[in-house]
């Protein structure tokens, strides 16, 4: 449940060691950049019984190819993008490894229409909080757009996506998802855009029957003032499934505000229904906010904390059994910027997670703390 999704979640949570930043794309044609870390984690596996130990060293190169501009009213435009990590573990708690994640954007903007394509494929291998271990998996989500604008303010967007996980461990339970969208923009005026959108399509986990998913939801795109913006989506959607049905609310909230010049506030809120990858013929409904204060200290230092919480709890949606799992995560994560050039920066950071589970064997505390140099060619 950890991982970012296209269209999605507000605030991921780190399973990570370290969730390195990116930087901004600055130039057309070839980008490349690179990403070293290290860092203490007492709790590689996030483990509840068996904690394991390790200094883990990260390296994320980075190369992208940016051809036109996506935000552009007309033309065409590529972006594509690719980041292997080698994952080394200093005392050999682990097995060493290479994640893979590669993303990429294609479309088109003429007057009237636009069409667009994009997607990511991740292969990773770090410990999420569901599985309580380190978890091999096979990450795949791509999505077609196309938009007609009917007039200046008003915009018929229709949308088609895929989904899927694959896991390589033995008892966990793969998914699939595939769905349908229709949605109406409206510009009311630069600063302020509303919108409507219905959605339906099925989800397949192994061992378990099909989920026929609808769901509606209302977007609000503002910006009241130069400093304040507002991104807020909320709806309800409706799931059939073998043991009957539900309708549960969808929430995807964003609030950012800079007072002043060097400092930044940021809020955000979701919440969603996934499938388990651990319990077969399970749901879960998560729920979270966070939020984070960013403070600019004369030229080259930046200080920065952010904290928040998760919970998830569980239901049976086919099979038998009782779903009794509940998880609650929290986390705060402190660190210090220095910008050495305007093309390398060094971090040094600070984070705690906890995450309480009603379910036996599951839950853990992980203190991890480390720095990253970040180069940007």
């Amino acid at each position: 449940r950890l991982v970012e999704r296209l269209d999605g979640r507000a605030a991921p949570f780190a399973g990570r060691d370290q969730d390195s930043s990116e930087g901004a794309i600055r130039k057309q044609g070839i980008d490349l950049g690179v990403i070293i870390s290290g860092a203490y984690n007492d709790n590689i596996m996030l483990s509840s019984s068996a904690p394991v130990k390790d200094f883990v060293i990260r390296a994320t190169p980075s190369l992208a190819y940016i051809r036109g501009n996506a935000e552009a009213n007309e033309g065409g435009y590529l972006k594509v993008a690719y980041k292997p990590t080698a994952v080394v573990f200093a005392d050999g708690g682990s097995p060493n490894r290479v994640d893979q994640d590669a993303t990429w954007q294609i479309g088109l903007h003429g007057q009237k229409t636009s069409i667009a394509y994009e997607g990511r494929i991740q292969k990773l291998g770090d410990a999420t909080p569901e599985t309580g271990q380190q978890t091999d998996r096979l990450m795949l989500e791509h999505v077609i757009r196309t938009a007609w604008s009917a007039t200046d303010k008003v915009a018929l967007e229709v949308s088609a996506g895929q989904s899927s996980a694959d896991y390589d461990q033995r008892g966990l339970v793969d998914s699939s998802g595939a769905y349908g969208e229709v949605g109406l923009r409206y510009t009311y005026s630069p600063k302020t855009r509303f919108g409507v959108t219905y959605r339906a399509g099925t989800f397949q986990v192994d061992s378990a029957g099909d989920q026929q998913i609808q769901r509606g939801t209302v977007r609000m795109e503002w910006k009241p003032r130069e400093k304040i913006t507002v991104d807020l989506e909320a709806g309800a959607e409706h799931r059939s499934f073998d043991a009957g049905s539900s309708t549960k609310p969808i929430i995807n909230a964003k609030v950012g505000w800079t007072p002043r010049p060097g400092t930044e506030l940021s809020l955000s809120g979701y919440r969603r229904t996934e499938a388990s990858s651990v319990f077969a013929g399970q749901n879960f409904d998560v729920t979270g906010a966070s939020i984070g204060v960013s403070q600019k200290v004369g030229e080259k230092w930046t200080a920065r904390l952010e904290g928040g919480l998760e919970n998830a709890s569980y239901s049976r949606v086919s099979g038998v059994g009782a779903a009794n799992r509940r998880d609650r995560i929290v986390f705060i994560q402190p660190s210090v910027r220095y910008q050495m050039t305007d093309d390398s920066q060094v971090e040094c950071f600070y984070r705690y997670e906890k995450n309480q589970s009603s379910q036996r064997g599951f839950g853990y505390d992980n203190h991890l703390i480390g720095i990253q140099f970040g180069y940007q060619f």
